[in-house]
């Protein structure tokens, strides 16, 4: 089941980036994804107005919240710093994929904060 994130804000950053990051990423609170460990990488598909995109993304681990950068190759010119909806489905980490949830998707926004909600 996927993980389903909307009306994130796209940020571009330019200082100590993982490896491959194309320096673009997205904050969300870290508890969406504690179960995955520092530089995993997730797969998911980014949609940005009628754009849309298969993508992977680098989790980057904090406190409070976790940074996902998405990756050089992954970067189209013609998606832009700003909003975008984001739906992950799975990590691959250690050589082993994993749905990022088991059971049901989990959709959440900015104006959520962390309250999950389940879609059904």
């Amino acid at each position: 089941m996927a993980l389903i994130l909307n009306d994130f804000l796209i940020r571009k950053r330019d200082d100590s980036l993982p490896v491959g990051s194309s320096g673009f990423f997205v904050r969300i609170p870290s508890v969406f994804l504690f179960i995955f460990s520092d530089g995993a990488k997730v797969i998911g598909e980014l949609k940005q107005g009628k754009e849309e995109q298969e993508i992977t993304l680098i989790l980057e681990k904090g406190s409070c919240e976790d940074l996902l950068h998405i990756c050089a190759g992954d970067w189209a010119d013609n998606f832009t710093e700003g909003r975008t909806d984001l739906k992950l489905t799975e990590s691959l980490q250690n050589g082993k994929r994993t749905l990022i949830y088991d059971k049901s998707d989990v959709v959440t926004s900015p104006a959520q904060s962390c309250r999950i909600s389940s879609k059904t």
